[in-house]
């Protein structure tokens, strides 16, 4: 089963990179026989990776006086295909465990290859708990993501993708419970600017000391809308709000200031003008910025 995304855009302008963040709300977790997670990195539409869980009911081996091969134990995994020429930073065949802060650039080793592990399970097997009794046991999990027997792990993909020939650098943080019977996917982040790399984790508020928190009562509506925004403000909101409308790769297609009463209330934003796509409204007052993901049909 494929999970609609509601996301959050935060972007952030650091001296010398600009980073576009997505924080997916809610954490969005693929779990089942062959659950899919449609990772589109810059969220142009089009997709760029492809993390799958897949569990299966795998037979026991053996034959006669061994496990009854009518008897099945689940068999899951978690893999990672990046798509087109796109490629996911990668240690010893398995999809690397990022930690944060990690460099993810040009000198990360890099493949292409589908179905990279993350997590996967062995074949189930025989054991013989007692004379001519023998009983069938789920195969054990191997791979850079295994963190223990309780403890979910939650670590970093470094990603690499191509648009219209430039190669940009990204992450996916993501959990993946130990018996890898499903992932979360929680958000994900890339540098706009080509050829320049990204730490795992960085969400662009490192050096700018950006926050969000009083302002993520901030909802523009109707989304997708075809001319007029209504964007409602927190109870609070007082001053004027700055607003910026972003393409994808963070370039100002429009720059606005409109006051604002004590909220709650609301602002009216005519974007008439805009050509239909995708774009990211970024909203900023009392030195706090947010950013909001709208389509424009």
């Amino acid at each position: 089963m494929k999970h609609a995304l509601l996301l959050l855009a935060l972007v952030a302008t650091q001296a010398n990179a600009q980073i576009i963040y997505t924080d997916v709300i809610p954490d969005a977790t693929y779990t089942g026989s062959n659950d899919t997670c449609s990772l589109d990195l810059n969220n142009d539409g089009n997709i760029d990776f492809l993390i799958a869980q897949r569990t299966v009911n795998a037979p026991c081996p053996g034959n006669g006086p061994d496990c009854n091969p009518n008897i099945t134990r689940p068999r899951s995994s978690v893999r990672v295909t990046p798509l087109g020429t796109n490629t996911v930073a990668n240690s010893a065949s398995f999809a690397a465990q990022l930690p944060e802060w990690q460099s993810i650039d040009p000198a990360s080793s890099w493949n292409n290859a589908t179905a990279q592990v993350l997590m996967t399970q062995g074949v189930p097997f025989c054991t013989q708990t007692l004379p001519f009794q023998f009983v069938c046991l789920a195969g054990t999990f191997t791979g850079v993501w295994l963190d223990g027997a309780s403890v979910d792990s939650l670590k970093f993909l470094g990603l690499r993708f191509e648009i219209a020939g430039s190669t940009f650098y990204g992450w996916a943080r993501l959990s993946i419970p130990s018996n890898g019977t499903s992932f979360t996917l929680k958000d994900y982040a890339y540098n706009s600017v080509p050829g320049e790399g990204i730490l795992a984790g960085d969400e662009g508020s490192i050096t700018t000391g950006i926050t969000s928190t009083a302002l993520r009562g901030m909802q523009p509506a109707p989304n997708p809308f075809t001319s007029v925004l209504s964007i409602s403000l927190p109870t609070g909101t007082t001053g004027s709000v700055n607003y910026r409308v972003l393409s994808l790769l963070g370039q100002a297609v429009i720059t606005r200031t409109v006051a604002a009463t004590r909220g709650p209330s609301s602002i009216t934003l005519d974007l008439a003008s805009l050509a239909p796509g995708t774009y990211l409204l970024e909203m900023e007052t009392g030195g706090e910025r947010i950013v909001r993901k709208v389509v424009k049909e």
